[in-house]
Formats: C-alpha cells, structure tokens, sequence
C-alpha cells in the first residue's frame, strides 16, 4: 500500500511538474507572438516616419489679373487671366529623401464649376488650358531659377524635379532655397481651392 501510495504521489507530482511547465511554455509564446505583433507595428511606423512626411504652410490667394501688378510687370501691361498665387513652405520631416515633389491643385468657381484640377511643382507660372500655357510661354517661360542644378529653365514646365532632403524646409516664393512664387493662370473666377502635396519615394 505505501508503495502504492508512493508512486501515485510521484506521477501526480509529474503531472503538475508537466502541467506547470506547458503552462509556463504557453504563457511565454503568447508572450512572444505579442512583442512580435508590437515589433512589427513599430517597423511600419518607423517605414512611414521615413518615408512619408511631408507637410505645407501655404498662403493662397486669388489675383485678378486685370489688377495685378505683380503679373502685369512681366508684361507691361494688366494681363487677359486671373490666377491662384501660392507662396509658403513645404517641409519633409521624414528622415528619408523623397522626389518628384510638387502640388495637385484643384480650386473650383463660386457656382462649383471645376477651373483648376493639375500637379505643378513648387514654383513657376502655369496655364490650365491651351490659351492660358500659351500666353505663359509667350510671356514668361524664361527665367526661372532651379536650385537643384543652380539654374534658370522655363516657367511653364510641369515636370517635378524638386527633392527633399530628410528635415528639408524649402520656401515658395522667397528664401532660403530660391523658390519663386507659383502662379496657375485660369478662366474665371476662383473662390475655393485644396492643394496637397505629391511626391514619390524613388526618383
């Protein structure tokens, strides 16, 4: 009887020494499993830090061209189009660069016709249709100044070369990075307007 009794004790004592131990084994992998879950959202968020980043602080505003004497002084006279002006900053405050970056505009008319709807880069002077690019390259596409390759190209181009540097601010329309201003010209009147900025992670 008490050898009997010995060896239920010995295979009861097994039984919870194997029980404790798939217990402490469960207990550790579900452990795992959820430092790997967090692991893995801390790398995503680490990804888009890097590469996704980009804010603006833009001032918009809408200038007859009739009344502009800042258009008007390329052309010696009042100019036939209105135009979306943007100035501000744009800034990557990722820690990766980031190319082709530019604006999709699209601004619209008090009755909600849609007058602007393009991707420019960040200065320049643009047209909306045929009769507005060709005024633009008429007059002004000279002039203005690229400070990536520290040179004068054309106004009216759309290509978007501009590239921004991890922590990189650059300024539309005054220093430190030489940007001018960006003009869209357009039929009609515009009353509201969104601007967001595009870029690639890749050139």
């Amino acid at each position: 009887m008490g050898k009997k009794r010995l060896v239920i004790t010995s295979l009861l004592t097994v039984l919870l020494f194997a029980s404790a131990i798939a217990g402490t084994i469960a207990y550790y992998n579900d452990t795992i499993a959820n430092l790997n879950s967090q692991i893995s959202e801390l790398k995503a968020a680490i990804k888009n830090l890097s590469t996704r980043n980009i804010t603006t602080s833009l001032g918009i505003a809408e200038l007859l061209g009739n009344e502009s004497t800042y258009m008007g002084g390329y052309t010696a006279t009042p100019i036939p189009y209105n135009y979306l002006y943007i100035t501000g900053s744009i800034r990557n405050i990722g820690n990766a660069t980031v190319y082709n970056v530019g604006l999709h505009v699209t601004a619209f008319d008090a009755a909600g016709a849609l007058e602007i709807n393009m991707t420019v880069p960040l200065d320049g002077i643009f047209g909306t249709d045929n009769a507005t690019s060709a005024f633009v390259l008429e007059h002004y596409g000279y002039g203005n100044y690229d400070p990536a390759n520290h040179t004068y190209g054309n106004h009216y181009s759309l290509a978007l070369w501009e590239i921004l540097d991890g922590n990189q601010t650059v300024v539309i329309g005054g220093e430190p990075d030489y940007f001018g201003s960006l003009n869209i010209l357009h039929e009609g009147i515009v009353t509201n307007w969104t601007v967001t900025p595009v870029w690639t992670d890749m050139p």
